[in-house]
């Protein structure tokens, strides 16, 4: 028997998730699985990074993303739903989904019912687990209305929807259990067990808390200090999921089943098609001025240009003149901790005096990489963090989540070209300004072309 996780919560999940692609990779390899999920909150940064070491690794990489849904904007209950992506089409689709999730800027908006069934084409739908509206309203007895949605899903997805289960020990969900089993043999709608992965091994659960301390800005004290009230979201074996509970062996197979259904071919990510080249943009670049001192690699999607001045926006707003059909935007670069930033962060969480964090992170060694390499470089700092359990601990937890996204930055003088045609993920600002999801190697893999200015 074996298992394929459908909802697995990355680095690129918002301070949400403790599950470093690279890692989850090898764990899958280790657990002889043959595919493996990453369903980021509202993003798709990670997908490429996946996609590529899966296919390395012989596994079959699947696309997702856990959003919000709800009936319409007029509607404050907003539940969460899995989408995952079948093929190239749904891949489309995901992105025209979180670019419909960001439009409103950093504010982001629930997605409408009637916007994911527009995007419904090539998705597989899980009905959300413990928290998904499902769920919700068969805890508060509302069973026919529980029926109607049921239908709706059913009626937008067709066969490519599912009831969810879970089971992380949760009284919630075993009261669920039963009634979503039930409502399964009325409607024939198949069902599928999954589990919250949002950190690798059972013992990562303190981490998680502190990662949810980190984002809300609160620390130990606070009394929604804890994210989880199990340690069960991690990334379990698959005889683990079996040890679970005595599921129906269905429910495990359809993990499978669902993998199935995954084309993931070179068309499963997006693709560039455009006429656009690296040579036209040149071009472009001395028509605006010949002084211009420009760079690319022969090859190479990406372009410098040195000693622009003050001249960014007028140059930007000239490309945009001269090539109408293309967003010229921002990527998004994605910023990972620091030795002495994550030190720092964990023991403000842990309650450390600001005093005790400054010294200890003023001896931690620059070229260090992790903490355990600066507990390796510098005695001192070792010395000093051992006496007491607390800064010990910290720093077991930082080098956990040394590898998780600390901050998502928009690099102001790089420029990637977007096809305004092309399905990518795109967000807004405050201002409505876009940019992309992607970063900028992203891009230049996909076969974009990227602008990076120096003054």
């Amino acid at each position: 028997m074996s298992f394929t996780h459908l909802r697995v919560h990355t680095e690129f999940s918002r301070l949400d998730g403790a599950c470093v692609i690279d890692d989850l990779v090898q764990k899958a390899m280790q657990n002889k699985m043959r595919a493996l999920a990453v369903t980021d909150t509202d993003s798709l940064a990670g997908a490429f990074r996946l996609w590529h070491l899966c296919i390395k690794a012989g596994i079959k990489p699947i696309i997702g993303l856990e959003t919000s849904v709800v009936d319409n904007l007029d509607n404050d209950a907003a539940f969460p739903v899995l989408l995952i992506a079948k093929n190239g089409s749904g891949i489309a689709n995901l992105c025209r989904l979180v670019t419909l999730r960001h439009q409103g800027g950093p504010f982001s908006t629930p997605i409408t019912k009637a916007q994911l069934a527009e995007h419904a084409q090539d998705l597989i739908c899980l009905s959300g687990g413990s928290t998904g509206e499902l769920n919700t309203l068969i805890l508060e007895g509302k069973d026919d209305e529980a029926r109607r949605v049921s239908h709706w899903f059913y009626h937008t997805f067709g066969n490519d929807y599912f009831y969810e289960i879970q089971n992380h020990g949760l009284p919630v969900e075993a009261f669920t259990m039963n009634k979503i089993l039930n409502l399964a043999y009325e409607t024939k709608i198949p069902l599928v067990l999954t589990n919250g992965c949002h950190c690798l091994d059972r013992g990562d659960s303190i981490d998680l808390d502190v990662l949810h301390c980190i984002r809300r800005g609160i620390d130990f004290s606070h009394p929604h200090a804890k994210r989880f009230s199990d340690s069960e979201h991690y990334f379990k074996s698959p005889r683990q999921m079996k040890a679970l509970y005595q599921f129906p062996p269905q429910l495990h197979k359809n993990t499978l089943a669902i993998a199935r259904l995954i084309d993931a071919t070179d068309a499963y990510l997006p693709v560039w098609e455009s006429d656009l080249t690296p040579s036209i943009v040149l071009r472009l670049l001395h028509e605006f001025s010949s002084d211009l001192k420009t760079r690319s690699q022969p090859g190479e999607s990406h372009i410098t240009v040195a000693d622009v001045g003050d001249n960014t926006s007028r140059l930007v707003n000239y490309l945009r003149q001269r090539l109408p059909n293309f967003h010229i935007i921002h990527p998004t670069e994605y910023e990972r901790w620091i030795p002495a930033g994550i030190y720092a962060a964990v023991l403000k969480v842990l309650k450390v005096p600001k005093a005790r964090i400054r010294q200890l992170c003023e001896l931690i060694p620059q070229a260090a990489k992790t903490l355990l390499e600066a507990v390796l470089m510098s005695v001192e700092f070792s010395s000093l963090s051992a006496e007491d359990y607390l800064c010990s601990l910290a720093i077991e937890i930082g080098d956990t989540l040394i590898n998780t996204v600390k901050d998502e930055l928009v690099p102001k003088r790089e420029f990637v070209f977007v096809p305004k045609d092309m399905p990518l993920p795109l967000l807004a600002d405050q201002k409505g300004e876009l940019r992309c999801q992607f970063d900028r190697r992203t891009i230049n893999e996909i076969g974009g072309i990227s602008l990076e200015l120096f003054i």
